[in-house]
């Protein structure tokens, strides 16, 4: 499915200008809107299971508080993402998209790696999904376990990013969308790799970026991105 998308429309966190990030609502609205990809993210609970959280603790999207390492997926379970909404694991946000949409993974913590690639394997869908972090060590670690996984290499300031994310053997790489410029993107291309920025949620600037030759846009209002694929 990967190969088949010319340009991402990649929804952060789901459709996550409208509903609670992460969630399962966000991520069926987001399918809904017509996005290409939806892009979650992965922590583990205490008890080892991959949970789709972004940040260290459930302060800020649960009625929550404490860091998501310390708690059971029983105990994350029964917090408030939003609307009622639920933190989901990874394995419920692959049941969901399965079949109709690009999932990104990404990875927040390293040791979420391979429990998450375990997870994709299980249900048939590497070619169905593309792991991304930050952290160069999480993506060779999905690279040396699988190296039919597709990775990419995230990064927010002026880097070498291009360069380590391909002798890291991604495919893709998600720059700021502030270091996305025609030169960079070119670049990247001309080592085979694909470049989706993020975050864009002005349409304007979203079609300057593929202007200049990006692959995709994150966004956290897919709806006002779809008409980009035309």
């Amino acid at each position: 499915m990967l190969d088949e998308v010319r340009f991402f429309v990649v929804a952060h966190r789901g459709a996550s200008a409208y509903e609670p990030e992460n969630t399962l609502r966000s991520v069926r609205r987001a399918i809904e809107m017509g996005a290409d990809a939806v892009e979650v993210d992965v922590r583990l609970s205490a008890d080892g299971v991959p949970v789709v959280i972004h940040d260290e603790t459930v302060d800020r999207t649960t009625n929550g508080s404490g860091r998501v390492a310390d708690m059971t997926l029983q105990e994350l379970r029964e917090l408030d993402a939003g609307l009622g909404e639920k933190i989901p694991t990874l394995e419920e946000v692959l049941s969901v998209v399965r079949g109709r949409v690009v999932l990104f993974v990404e990875i927040k913590v390293d040791e979420a790696a391979l429990p998450s690639l375990g997870l994709v394997r299980e249900g048939d869908m590497l070619d169905d999904v593309l792991f991304v972090s930050f952290s160069e060590s999480a993506l060779r670690t999905v690279k040396r376990e699988e190296p039919q996984a597709h990775t990419g290499l995230i990064y927010l300031k002026p880097s070498d990013g291009i360069l380590s994310a391909k002798r890291i053997g991604c495919e893709f790489v998600l720059p700021f969308y502030r270091m996305a410029t025609a030169k960079a993107i070119a670049f990247a291309h001309r080592l085979k790799l694909r470049v989706v920025p993020w975050v864009v949620d002005d349409p304007d600037l979203a079609r300057e970026i593929k202007e200049r030759g990006a692959d995709g846009v994150a966004t956290n209002k897919p709806d006002i991105m779809v008409p980009l694929k035309e």
